[in-house]
């Protein structure tokens, strides 16, 4: 017996649908379907016969209706348990339904075959207003797998083009249909039909709804546009599936099952015993079945000269392969786990944490949704994952041991397998040193294997030393590779390039080119991309211990010269871990000069990328060596640059301590230049703390210390800071004769961005528009052309105040969102308050209420965690413009806006205005 709900509610004996006791009785089954398996009390039977006025009788009715039901189906074959009266109501158990059958499906990604349970739209010809929404979030539920399927499908480069452009004609307002149908046409090389398509989309939305298409849709016009490959396709972040994988059949098996029985997965077991191997080649295999992507992250639990990655910086790296900007993501571990679960809930994803180091590093990471597949490795046991499917790996079988070495040698094994103890990456070492020696026999590689003694003490295998695969290794490389190997082993970085490799060896670029690549080829390095060269870390481990001090100081003393020397900055973007790594060792090793130069030069490139977390570890290693030198310009230089880091990362208070302590040290001095930039920076942190006296005090006393001083630039930033406290506190006449001495000093162009934008605000202010956004507009323009992508936020964010103030909120949300969009992307969390504030602002005057909360809210989130009280007061306000918008209370709101502008000094005037 099947029931149904996908289409018409029906009881089905082979073909023939059994006729029920007219709409009430079809109703009844309907609810009792959508509750199938629980309990279905009756007053929501008597609600969904009767819309309105039930009659006296209603719940007399309703049993004996479903009584009468029950007498049906068991007349036909169903059992007496197919429908029984529990507690306040009934409960309905069918066997064979489609709902159930649809879901199956789609968790075994079966979208066709899920897809074929549908015959009409859920609950076709059942009339209840009760049912409506229930029937409508089936239909919906349809038309998601739908998308999922064709997007499968086009990802797998089948041809959809004809069944998608009917899905269009019938959801018209659908934009993912739309987008697929692009992306189809586009697979088949119809770039221009892919364009069209989006322009007749764009067309339907403005001309019957006002609106443009969603983000999502636009940014899949500009990737078709610039004829990228590939766009749409689930995004895959597993490493390399090695194609030469050999033997694991049970244990692939067991990982496969219990994956797909919704077991989360964890493989234990020795350095070296391919867990990595086996994570990646099973998860491959498995990866069709998780459409929504499949992630990847090194914890570090075991990587030499690291330490295990945090749970924060883990979940920041996961949440981040789920697209989410650096910036949107909260403090502290807690609430950043329970992003990462509400990210990743009801989504079918793949998730492999490589390495782990420990239960309390992986508990926060574990996903809360069932259809989220875990598989964990690490060398030890952990017990933080319940429930898990628990799989220790050994050595290989001597049999499969004999096969890998087989098929990574491309010759029979002779015991050289057996020798390597089983151990997979000793094998292939052995397997790689063989075939780059082709005069070698097998025999002679066992015997050169048996002879060695050298040791690693983890790595013993039922008495045999695997760790002689790497000492042969390296005893068999010339001595300019050996001399290669042992520096690269006292490398601090975590990986290293050509030109850092060179000044390590104290060899031309060319042969450190070599080196590396013959020490590839030999599989004692590995490249993780092009021109990159690293260890594995049971290598690296050999590597360090083969490597003496005496030889390695002078080494090392070359590379720290190579950092300190820099580069461009696509050259700072691809060392950017290791120059944390490497201002560390500078400074542990004593070498305070170059651990404070490096972080000199390093970070303002990390602030230009927003990686902020590396900017404030490299700036407080700068200021612990610049201490230990003594030299004041040297501690007031790196002293600025820490300051700088904890005003990029929201630290405020933090930055004024440290901003006061460089004053400190530069009155000291008597350096009048350096006294004026450190008196701006802290006039600035008062500023976004609130403290308004205190700003315009420190930025007045810096334009005296700037008198006489040759440095243009300082005394316009002060003019400009100065600007925009009096601007704030209302002082418009004032704030405009600071700008515009701001404007006239500046002659770095890109300086000259951000004092223009300011002055077009005050203009704006003054209600002189005109002026105001020929200001601002230009501003934006110079910031493009310079590529000056924080410069074209900020004057965004102006633009988009002024628009707000004449009263163009249209224009305002463009603007705004187009700063939002560079923020999330610099990761710079006080100006995105900022934007989202004005955001929120442009969204409520549109009517957008729901829209302008959100972005209040996390302005809100972002001021608070940053200590931004302007920002935050701003966002007070606007959550409770928004809330009053959408009829709900707002006074505690308003409350706190107010008793926020209070302690600032400013009136409460903003809670009515715009801006």
């Amino acid at each position: 017996m099947e029931f149904r709900v996908l289409g018409p509610v029906q009881c089905r004996t082979g073909a023939r649908p059994l006729k029920l006791a007219g709409p009430r009785q079809e109703r009844i089954l309907a609810a009792l379907l959508l509750g199938a398996d629980r309990v279905v009390s009756v007053s929501r039977l008597v609600d969904v016969v009767w819309d309105e006025d039930p009659p006296a009788t209603a719940i007399r009715q309703i049993r004996n209706l479903t009584t009468a039901l029950k007498r049906t189906l068991v007349a036909e074959g169903a059992g007496e348990d197919v429908l029984t009266a529990e507690g306040p109501g009934f409960v309905l158990r069918p066997r064979v339904f489609d709902l159930r059958s649809f879901e199956e499906h789609v968790s075994r990604g079966e979208f066709r075959e899920a897809l074929a349970c549908w015959h009409g739209p859920a609950l076709s010809g059942v009339d209840s207003p009760v049912l409506r929404g229930e029937a409508d979030e089936l239909d919906e539920r349809r038309l998601s797998v739908v998308e999922r399927c064709l997007d499968e499908e086009i990802s797998a480069g089948e041809d959809r083009v004809a069944e998608l452009k009917a899905l269009v004609a019938e959801h018209p307002f659908r934009e993912a249909f739309a987008g697929l149908l692009m992306r189809a046409l586009h697979q088949q090389g119809r770039q221009a039909d892919a364009l069209n398509a989006y322009r007749q989309a764009r067309t339907r939305l403005v001309e019957e709804l006002g609106i443009d298409p969603g983000p999502k849709l636009r940014e899949l016009y500009e990737r078709i546009l610039r004829d990228e490959p590939g766009y749409g396709k689930a995004r895959c972040f597993l490493p390399y599936d090695v194609p030469d994988f050999t033997g694991r059949d049970a244990e692939i098996r067991r990982l496969s099952d219990a994956v797909r029985l919704g077991r989360p997965v964890v493989l234990d077991g020795m350095a070296g015993v391919g867990k990595t191997s086996l994570a990646v080649h099973a998860a491959h295999r498995l990866a069709a079945d998780f459409p929504d992507g499949q992630l990847f992250v090194d914890l570090h639990g075991h990587s030499p000269g690291q330490e295990p990655l945090p749970p924060e910086a883990a979940l920041e790296a996961l949440l981040g392969q789920l697209d989410v900007p650096a910036s949107r993501l909260p403090g502290g571990v807690d609430r950043r786990a329970g992003l990462w679960r509400t990210r990743t809930a009801g989504r079918s994803l793949l998730v492999v944490l490589d390495n782990a180091a420990s239960a309390e590093q992986l508990r926060p990471l574990l996903p809360g949704s069932a259809t989220v597949a875990l598989v964990v490795t690490g060398r030890r046991r952990l017990a933080a994952v319940d429930g898990a499917a628990s799989i220790s790996l050994e050595v290989l079988p001597d049999e499969q041991a004999s096969a890998l070495f087989a098929a990574a040698s491309g010759r029979p094994d002779a015991g050289v397998a057996a020798l390597c103890g089983n151990l997979p990456l000793a094998i292939r070492i052995a397997a790689a040193r063989l075939q780059h020696r082709p005069q070698w026999t097998v025999e002679t590689l066992a015997e050169r294997l048996g002879s060695e003694h050298a040791r690693l003490a983890e790595l013993k295998v039922a008495g045999r030393d695997v760790a002689a695969a790497f000492a042969l290794s390296y005893q068999e490389l010339d001595a300019d590779r050996q001399q290669m190997f042992r520096l690269l082993g006292r490398n601090p970085g975590t990986d290293i390039g050509v030109p850092a490799a060179a000044a390590l060896a104290g060899v031309s670029e060319a042969e450190a080119e070599r080196l590396l690549e013959d020490l590839l080829d030999a599989h004692l390095l590995r490249q993780p991309s092009l021109g990159r060269y690293s260890f594995h870390d049971l290598i690296a481990e050999h590597a360090r211990n083969a490597a003496s001090d005496e030889e390695s100081a002078p080494a090392l003393g070359r590379l720290l010269d190579h950092y300190r020397e820099g580069g461009g900055d696509g050259w700072y973007a691809v060392e950017r871990a290791n120059l944390v790594a490497v201002t560390r060792h500078a400074f542990d090793a004593g070498h305070d000069d170059h651990a404070w130069r490096i972080a000199e030069n390093t970070a303002e490139h990390l602030r230009e990328s927003g990686h902020l977390g590396e900017l404030l570890a490299v700036a407080r290693t700068g200021v612990a060596a610049a201490r230990r030198i003594g030299d004041p310009h040297t501690i007031q230089r790196s002293l600025a640059n820490l300051t700088l880091a904890y005003w990029e990362n929201g630290r405020l208070a933090e930055g004024m301590r440290c901003a006061m302590a460089r004053l400190e040290v530069v009155r000291a001095s008597g350096d009048r230049a350096a006294e004026a930039t450190a008196l701006s920076r802290a006039g600035a942190l008062h500023g976004m703390l609130g403290h308004y006296p205190e700003a315009i005090r420190f930025y007045r006393e810096g334009l005296a210390a700037a008198k006489g001083t040759d440095d243009p630039e300082t005394t316009a930033t002060l003019w400009i800071n100065l600007s925009n406290v009096q601007e704030t506190l209302g002082l418009l006449d004032e704030a405009l004769a600071s700008a515009r001495r701001s404007v006239e000093l500046r002659k770095d162009p890109r300086n000259t961005v951000l004092s223009s934008a300011q002055l077009g605000l005050v203009l704006a202010r003054l209600g002189r528009f005109e002026e105001a956004f020929e200001v601002t507009a230009r501003s934006i323009g110079s910031a493009r052309e310079l590529g000056y992508l924080f410069g074209e936020a900020w004057s965004l964010i102006d633009h988009t105040d002024a628009l707000l103030l004449a009263h163009r909120p249209d224009e305002a949300r463009e603007h705004a969102e187009r700063a939002c969009g560079i923020l999330a992307r610099l990761n710079h969390p006080l100006l995105l308050t900022m934007a989202a504030n004005s955001l929120g602002t442009a969204c409520l005057a549109l009517g957008e209420a729901t829209a302008s909360l959100a972005r209040h809210r996390l302005a809100l989130e972002t001021a608070k965690r940053i200590g931004y009280r302007l920002q935050e007061a701003r966002a007070l306000a606007g959550i409770g413009q928004a809330r009053v918008a959408l009829g709900e209370e707002a006074d505690a709101e308003f409350r706190a806006a107010r008793e926020h502008y209070a302690a600032m000094g400013l009136s409460a005037e903003p809670l009515t205005a715009v801006t």
